[in-house]
């Protein structure tokens, strides 16, 4: 097991269970302990944790962290998964729109190659290469300012891009969305690129996995009632439910 898949399955059990002990993680990756407490090393200098002795703690989890993308592509997979089939529904031959930075566009992406003459607009490097490979598809890639560990691409040229087109769709990623109805991001300057993609699209839909919810995410980017569509998985409260039918939200759970 490699390092990177190894810590994912170690957050996944600081999600699950709040706290870790180094001598357990040891035992059960079979492992050493000083190769355990390298990973929580890692983990927590990218916000997720908070070391204490002999273990960690998960940092609290009403707040959203920005999480590196190789463990983004190990959470919530399944879902995701669906929530992309589903998506892909949306989309017809012909169609142009944005695909958000993000694991669940990114999963949605692998799934194009069966349309034909489609554009696609994005700021995911990993999508960009992904869809390069296919002749069917017109790609436009935004430029910007490539962010460490997640591969986004950010700032003016990236934003100035986006708001000189116009598309059918949008399919938008969030970091968090409040139970007051706020969508929220983590990173102060992806903000306004999110509002530009927002505006840019007739359509916006949202693919967010239950996880999103219920979370705060510190900066602003739109209001849940901007949103004409939501894509979720099983796993969605009753609150957030409830939250989505009195804001008047088509949402589709799968």
């Amino acid at each position: 097991m490699i390092p990177e898949e190894r810590q994912a399955l170690i957050l996944k059990k600081l999600n699950e269970n709040r706290f870790v002990q180094v001598s357990e993680l040891a035992k059960e990756f079979q492992v050493t302990t000083v190769t355990i407490r390298q990973d929580l090393d890692k983990i927590e200098a990218d916000g997720l944790c908070i070391r204490k002795h002999g273990g960690a703690l998960k940092v609290n989890p009403g707040v959203a962290t920005e999480t590196p993308y190789y463990i983004k592509r190990h959470e919530m997979t399944n879902e995701k998964e669906r929530i992309a089939l589903e998506a892909l529904k949306l989309i017809g031959d012909g169609d142009t729109f944005i695909l958000d930075a993000g694991s669940t566009t990114y999963a949605l992406a692998l799934l194009l190659s069966n349309k034909a003459q489609i554009t696609v607009v994005t700021n995911d490097l990993k999508i960009a290469v992904k869809l390069a490979e296919d002749p069917k598809i017109k790609l436009v890639c935004t430029g910007g300012i490539a962010r460490n560990y997640v591969y986004s691409l950010q700032g003016s040229i990236a934003e100035h891009v986006i708001n000189e087109i116009t598309v059918d769709k949008t399919f938008m990623g969030a970091d968090a969305i409040h139970h007051n109805g706020v969508i929220s991001n983590v990173n102060v300057e992806e903000v306004q690129l999110k509002k530009s993609i927002i505006e840019a699209a007739d359509q916006l839909i949202l693919l967010a996995d239950s996880s999103k919810f219920t979370k705060s995410g510190f900066y602003k980017v739109c209001d849940i009632d901007q949103v004409d569509l939501v894509i979720t998985d099983s796993g969605i409260s009753k609150e957030s439910r409830d939250l989505l039918e009195s804001r008047g939200v088509k949402y589709i759970v799968v």
